[in-house]
């Protein structure tokens, strides 16, 4: 972590940033409050130094992040497909934050690929990063926001973050940790946190609008979830839960509303592996979340068509949902999490 901003690393990117006329700035699909808010701190940031800088996501973020400041500014691909694809294409400079696969930017992919000039630079904290012009990337980061913030900081010095970037840096650290509560919660990172609320973050605020404000359809999504759908097996120390096309149609489902149900089983005294299955029209989606020594992120790459964090992943499963889990039970007869 100490040696991700080196001065050498920060004077090249100051080098890209300043040979080129526009900038655009891509994050990945389902993006979540770390993809958004380290994409909004890190544009504003660059922007306020006089760069001509656009923010894309492939698709909508969550409801729930309405409220941050600047968000008014992300681009929809999906809603804006050629005005976006043309700036892509010409772009002179692509920086990529918190993904580490092209895939991960879905209908994205092609309006980047397409851009075989602009140097990349990467930002993010996921195992197995591509080889780019340029690489910020750093597993012991809870999250990208924090490394943005560590980013300016060596930049410029955190004068240069505003009250809007702070409450996005905020946000982005706060979601990819459960508010604090897991992945890799060091002195640095709460030093961080200390100088974003001095800078006017009102933590039991954006804990309300993030944590606390959900619809009743989504409350009654997780209580049927939890009580019809989660399976437990105490032996292995295994939870997983699963989620159908019908069920989310049945409870009105929208960007989001599944955040942080996987790690509900978790919660459970014994568990320390749990999955959450997902049915979409292409495939079923999974994520898997541990606690202790069980890697998750081996899992998924190794059976799932996936990977992340060694305690936070996400894979793939082409099939059906009674496939999908079946492989699931298969393999975890095997483990002892």
């Amino acid at each position: 972590m100490k040696n991700t901003f080196a001065s050498a690393k920060i004077i090249q990117l100051k080098t890209l940033c300043a040979e080129a006329k526009t900038i655009a700035v891509v994050s990945h699909t389902n993006p979540d409050g770390d993809a958004i808010g380290s994409g909004i701190a890190l544009s504003t940031f660059l922007r306020g130094l006089g760069y001509e800088v656009r923010f894309f996501v492939p698709n909508h973020y969550p409801k729930f992040l309405d409220f941050l400041p600047g968000v008014e500014r992300v681009e929809i691909y999906g809603e804006a497909c050629e005005t976006a694809r043309s700036y892509m294409a010409d772009a002179d400079l692509i920086i990529c934050a918190d993904f580490n696969q092209v895939g991960r930017l879905d209908r994205m992919t092609d309006a980047i690929e397409a851009n075989v000039i602009a140097p990349r630079v990467l930002i993010d904290h996921h195992l197995n990063p591509p080889e780019y012009e340029l690489s910020f990337s750093d597993t012991e980061y809870c999250s990208t926001a924090h490394m943005v913030y560590d980013l300016i900081c060596a930049w410029t010095g955190p004068e240069a973050i505003t009250a809007e970037m702070a409450v996005a840096l905020y946000v982005g650290i706060v979601t990819d940790t459960g508010n604090l509560s897991y992945g890799n919660l060091t002195p640095e990172l709460y030093r961080a946190v200390a100088v974003l609320v001095e800078k006017g973050v009102r933590p039991i605020d954006v804990s309300r609008a993030v944590f606390n404000t959900q619809s009743e359809s989504r409350l009654r999504m997780v209580g049927y979830l939890l009580s019809e759908k989660m399976k437990v097996d105490t032996e292995r120390k295994t939870a997983y839960i699963t989620l159908t096309r019908a069920e989310k149609t049945r409870f009105n489902h929208q960007i989001g509303d599944t955040e942080g149900i996987v790690n509900m089983p978790l919660s459970i005294d014994g568990i320390d592996f749990s999955a959450m299955f997902i049915e979409t029209l292409d495939c079923i989606k999974i994520s898997f979340r541990s606690q202790g020594d069980f890697d998750v992120n081996l899992f998924a790459r190794e059976h799932f068509n996936g990977g992340g964090h060694k305690n936070a992943a996400g894979g793939r499963f082409f099939g059906p949902m009674s496939e999908a889990v079946a492989r699931f039970n298969e393999i975890t007869q095997t483990l002892h999490p």
